[in-house]
């Protein structure tokens, strides 16, 4: 398995009030590469192909960054 394609690639960032916690799932190279580095994330989900690279990324923080930008 490849990365996904352009059409099927996605982020998506849901905020769970009861629980006060932003929930981060993404397909899209990039993004997976940034939330990677993120310290204080909780995995949920990591799919990776047959080589071992991340094709879909699942955390959950506490708090994003003031000046978090996905598309720099």
């Amino acid at each position: 398995m490849a990365y996904y394609s352009i059409e099927e690639q996605e982020t998506v960032i849901l905020y769970e009030t009861a629980t006060k916690q932003f929930d981060i799932y993404t397909t899209v190279p990039k993004h997976i590469k940034r939330l990677k580095t993120v310290d204080i994330a909780t995995i949920l989900q990591e799919d990776t192909d047959d080589k071992g690279i991340a094709i879909a990324y699942r955390i959950k923080v506490e708090k994003l960054p003031h000046s978090y930008l996905f598309n720099r």
